[in-house]
């Protein structure tokens, strides 16, 4: 019987030390506790074992000392488990430090029996026959011992049996089986603790491997299929699992839906698509990732789906899924932004980089035919939109839009490039002008539900793609520059660009890319025209502007200052000037002659690109001149531009010295209300006001009263253009004291200047 007792115990030692092995390859936080306990287990069973076998009486009471110690901290860590692997709040009134202490001192306790007897002896009795044991005979002393391990194992019970009854189905049978086994353990304790025969050692070698299978295996495998399950259950995707004959074994909810056999899924030939894997899965032997359009009715569904083959290590084939995502309303998402990102929002049509983008294309793919670019323009879109609302704006530009794209027979491209410009590309042989021509206000109208005064009219511009590698944007360009040489002509609808007009474009950009060089190396030249009074005594002149360019010769104001003035440029040419008139200011000042003033120009544009304060008075300071020397002229158009601003900058200006004069004065709208609320120093007054007159002897009256309103203002008046002695004689009589024209003198250099009159 001895050695049959012998041999479990050894098989149990064998069980525990594999799974102490096991544990310890587990990198999990309660493979450690689980760790800790399996060795103790380990402990106790090895020492059973041995006082099983032994025949001494000191090797005996040594291994029951170890045994119950080992008991004390076997039950501590079954506790210590139990918190951490229930969760329970239970360990929050578990004194830690206070029970490692006691158990401390009651494991010294137990190991010094050995030495002083008074916890138990040992006593030798003969059981089974023959074979002699050693039985237990406690004393009082061993049964405090005997508490403290019955209250560890109370309150691991309690912990256990609490969670039990709290914890969701899936862990409350292992808390209770772990429960239930350590009861057992603890009911056979109590009855054979002293017994020669000890059967509840086997108890702790079943519970340690039962705590390793229920906390590191079971629980784990088991939740991980359960939440595999849900995961897969709840996927937005669908599903399906195949064994290796390529029948469905598994499938989620929203493959489900796919199924549906009262609204089959079928691709384009009608075939179901669980019937189109399976087919997929037996036919083909690679994986795969491709999108495929399907239809459940007449409803459309693009369904991207992937193939997983699933083989064992000999790449045996054991079974295969398909994941498969519905990108129906993603790809719909996808088309409508990619829409609204080729097309205009209002009209349907495509948008400039699309119309060009597309242009391009239908020119390359048919190049045996010649093409027109069309350009639309609505005439004073601005305007109409101001006079007539928003609403019916929008209607305008629907209309032509699509008369456009519908009534415009032989269209291949239609775009709308700009707020009120559309684009049309054409076979040259589709062109007919009549329909361009033929084109009411009613037809821009249509739907507006009333009759407007306001004449809705468009222009029409048109490039001839001759070069069939330009881009479709200077097409248009060109098509919209035919378009700009008909503004204002109410009789003529439709322009052609020409060669004329490329020269000029040309050579327009040849200015704008030349005139940084032409600063820098002083081509830019300040030309003065002088300024005189009646009895003809130099009084100052004005600074007028020449290019002086080394390949395309002497090149007019009039040439490049309007281009500039577009597109801003002018504001460097102004400033350079600015500096010149300075300079040669501080020069004359020099000679002695500060009594002669330069007179600048400043463009509406500068006030917005510059701080002509603060440049005009750093000009001053740098050069040491004296403000009243330098005269600024300021046109009509740049004070209404921003009214209020500009009288505050003008008064500033007069407070440091500067004379102000009001340029062109006559050529604007408002002159009388200016002269109400903006005080100038001086009028300047072209004589081309009298030219430009039908009635000559009408505007001679109106230049007579606007002479005497300045003198009774007390502000001078200097006319220009002045080109004979009549007109002279005409303006003196009238009370003008200064003029400034051909008649006295052209426009020349500063050294023909000096010249003539130092």
């Amino acid at each position: 019987m001895k050695f049959f007792l012998a041999a479990v115990l050894i098989v149990a030692l064998v069980l525990i030390g594999y799974y102490c092995y096991k544990t310890w390859k587990e990198k999990h936080r309660l493979s450690r506790i689980v760790g800790q306990i399996l060795p103790v287990g380990w402990l106790i069973v090895f020492v059973n074992l041995i006082s099983l076998l032994t025949t001494s009486e000191v090797i005996c009471s040594i291994t029951y000392s170890i045994y119950f110690v080992a008991t004390d901290w076997i039950a501590y860590l079954l506790l210590k488990f139990s918190i951490d692997y229930a969760g329970s709040k239970f360990g929050q009134y578990v004194k830690k430090r206070l029970m490692l202490a006691l158990l401390i001192l009651d494991s010294v306790s137990v190991l010094l029996n050995t030495v002083f007897g008074h916890l138990f002896r040992l006593h030798p009795v003969i059981l089974f026959g023959n074979e002699s044991y050693y039985e237990l005979v406690p004393s009082p002393f061993f049964y405090i011992h005997y508490i403290i391990i019955m209250m560890l194992v109370a309150f691991c019970l309690i912990t256990l049996f609490y969670c039990s009854a709290k914890a969701p189905v899936f862990y409350r049978k292992k808390y209770f089986l772990i429960g239930l086994m350590t009861s057992a353990i603890v009911i056979l304790n109590i009855f054979t603790f002293s017994s020669a025969v000890d059967v509840s050692v086997i108890g702790y070698a079943v519970e340690g491997i039962c705590i390793y299978y229920c906390a590191l295996v079971y629980t784990p495998q088991k939740l991980l299929q359960k939440t595999m399950f849900q995961v897969t259950q709840n996927m937005s995707v669908s599903l399906f699992v195949l064994d290796s004959e390529g029948k469905r074994i598994y499938s989620n909810k929203c493959a489900e839906q796919l199924l549906d056999r009262e609204k089959p899924v079928t691709d384009i030939d009608g075939v179901p698509i669980e019937q189109w894997c399976s087919n997929r899965y037996l036919n083909y032997n690679e994986q795969f990732i491709e999108e495929q359009t399907f239809y459940r009715g007449e409803e459309e569904m693009i369904l991207k789906i992937q193939l997983q083959r699933v083989t064992d290590a000999k790449q045996h084939l054991q079974g295969g899924y398909f994941v498969i995502q519905d990108r129906t309303e993603e790809m719909n998402h996808l088309k409508e932004e990619q829409y609204l990102a080729t097309h205009d929002s209002l009209t349907g049509l495509y948008n400039k980089e699309k119309f060009c983008k597309e242009s391009k294309k239908y020119i390359r793919k048919y190049p045996e035919l010649e093409f027109l670019v069309i350009c639309v323009d609505i005439k004073d879109f601005k305007m109409m939109k101001d006079a007539l609302g928003t609403k019916i704006a929008d209607i305008v530009l629907k209309n032509t839009a699509r008369m456009l794209k519908e009534d415009l027979k032989g269209g291949v491209v239609h775009g709308r490039i700009g707020n009120d410009v559309f684009a049309v590309l054409m076979p040259k042989k589709n062109f007919k002008e009549e329909f361009f021509e033929e084109q009411t206000s009613e037809d821009y109208l249509k739907g507006a539900g009333e009759e407007f005064a306001f004449p809705v009219v468009s222009h029409v511009g048109i490039f001839e793609v001759t070069e069939r590698d330009l881009s479709v944007s200077v097409m248009c360009d060109r098509a919209r520059m035919a378009i700009s040489t008909i503004k204002g002509d109410y009789h003529k609808r439709i322009a052609y660009y020409d060669e004329e007009h490329r020269k000029d474009m040309i050579r327009e950009q040849e200015l704008v890319r030349d005139l940084n060089k032409a600063l820098e190396e002083g081509q830019i030249k300040m030309y003065l025209q002088p300024q005189m009074s009646v009895e003809g005594k130099l009084l100052g002149a004005e600074a007028l502007v020449r290019w002086e360019h080394p390949e395309k010769g002497s090149i007019q104001p009039g040439e490049f200052i309007p281009l500039f003035e577009r597109n801003g440029l002018v504001s460097d040419i102004d400033r350079y000037i600015w500096e010149l008139a300075c300079k040669q200011l501080k020069a004359w000042k020099e000679l002695g002659r500060d009594d002669i003033y330069i007179s600048v120009n400043v463009s509406p544009r500068d006030f917005y690109f510059l701080n002509v304060y603060r440049i005009f008075m750093d000009l001053v300071r740098k050069y040491g001149v004296s403000p009243k020397n330098l005269k600024l002229e300021i046109t009509e158009t740049a004070i209404v531009m921003d009214f209020d601003r500009q009288i505050d900058l003008i008064t500033r200006l007069r407070r440091t010295g500067f004379i102000v004069e009001m340029d062109d004065f006559g050529s604007g709208y408002s002159s009388l209300n200016m002269l109400k609320d903006i005080h100038v120093d001086i009028l300047k007054i072209d004589m081309a006001f009298l030219k430009k007159a039908k009635d000559e002897e009408r505007s001679k009256k109106i230049l007579q009263m606007v002479i005497g309103l300045a003198k009774q203002l007390g502000m001078p008046v200097i006319t220009e253009g002045v080109e004979n002695e009549e007109q002279v004689a005409f303006l003196t009589e009238m009370g003008c004291e200064m003029f400034q024209g051909y008649y006295f003198a052209k426009p020349m250099t500063v050294e023909e200047f000096e010249a003539t009159y130092f």
